[in-house]
C-alpha cells in the first residue's frame, strides 16, 4: 500500500471550519478584523464570509447582466412583430437598443474593429465593479503577521477570480445555457468568454503576487513556500496554464501559429 505524499496535509477534507479565534489579538485588534471589509467575518457568528462578500457577489453581477438579455430576449418576442408600428417611444427604444447592439468602430491605423457600443458599455461596467470590488477596500496587506498569512488583496482577489469559472465554461461551449435562455448566439458570446478569461487571469495575478510581497516583507519567503508547498506548486501550475490558455488563444498567435 502506497504511502500518503508528504505534501498533502492529513487528514483530507473537502470542508474546512468557518470558526474564527481572536488569539492573540487584543479586543482593539479582533474588533478590527472583524470588520466586513478588512477579513470579513460576521461580529456575531465570528465566521469567515470572504467567498459570500466577494465570490457571490460576483455571481449576482453576472446573473444580472444574463438576466437583463433574457428580459430582453423575452419582450422581444412577444413585442418584436410590433417594432415597426408601435408608439414613436417604442421605436425609439428599439433604435437604441439596435444602436448599442450593431454599432461598432473601426481603427483604420491598427485594421482593428470593436465591439458594438453596448457591449463595450456593458465591458466597462464589468471593469469597475472588479476595480471597486478588488482595490477599493483596504488594507492591501497586513501590518502585522498576526493577522495571517494571507494578505486581504490575494484573498478578495482570488475569490472574485473564482467566481468568474462557471461563465468562462458557460460561455465557451456552442451549446450553453446562456445562448438558450437569451437567444445570444455563441459566436456573439465569445467576446464575453475573452474578456471574463482577461479578468480571471489578471484577478489571478492579483491573488499570487500579494503573497511573494507579503512574505518577502517580513522575510519568511523561504520558509513559507517549503511549508505550504501544496498550495504554492499547485497555484504555479495553474498559473502557467491559465496564462497560456488565455494568450494562445488570441486570434493574432492563431494566425502565427497556422
Amino acid at each position: 500500500m502506497m504511502g500518503n505524499p508528504a505534501w498533502l496535509p492529513q487528514p483530507v477534507q473537502l470542508h474546512s471550519s468557518r470558526a474564527f479565534v481572536c488569539d492573540p489579538l487584543t479586543a482593539e485588534q479582533c474588533a478590527w478584523y472583524k470588520q466586513r471589509w478588512h477579513y470579513w467575518y460576521y461580529n456575531l457568528e465570528s465566521s469567515y464570509i470572504a467567498d459570500h462578500v466577494f465570490a457571490l457577489p460576483t455571481i449576482a453581477f453576472f446573473m444580472c447582466a444574463i438576466g437583463t438579455f433574457i428580459f430582453g430576449h423575452f419582450i422581444s418576442g412577444i413585442f418584436g412583430y410590433r417594432r415597426s408600428r408601435g408608439p414613436l417611444l417604442w421605436r425609439k427604444l428599439v433604435a437604441v437598443v439596435r444602436y448599442l447592439s450593431y454599432r461598432g468602430f473601426h481603427v483604420k491605423s491598427l485594421k482593428w474593429n470593436s465591439a458594438p457600443v453596448g457591449i463595450l458599455l456593458l465591458g466597462l461596467v464589468g471593469a469597475i465593479f472588479f476595480f471597486c470590488m478588488d482595490l477599493i477596500p483596504q488594507p492591501y496587506y497586513w501590518s502585522s503577521k498576526i493577522y495571517g498569512n494571507s494578505p486581504a488583496l490575494a484573498t478578495r482577489s482570488g475569490w472574485l477570480s473564482l467566481a468568474c469559472m462557471p461563465f468562462i465554461f458557460a460561455t465557451a461551449s456552442k451549446s450553453n445555457w446562456i445562448t438558450l435562455f437569451t437567444g445570444v448566439s455563441y459566436e456573439r458570446l465569445q467576446v464575453f468568454h475573452r474578456w471574463i478569461s482577461y479578468a480571471f487571469f489578471v484577478l489571478a495575478l492579483m491573488h499570487t503576487f500579494p503573497f511573494i510581497v507579503y512574505h518577502i516583507r517580513f522575510n519568511d519567503m523561504q520558509h513559507h513556500f517549503s511549508s505550504n508547498l501544496v498550495f504554492y506548486w499547485t497555484g504555479i501550475v495553474a498559473l502557467i496554464f491559465q496564462a497560456w490558455l488565455t494568450f494562445a488563444s488570441h486570434s493574432t498567435i492563431r494566425w502565427v501559429a497556422i
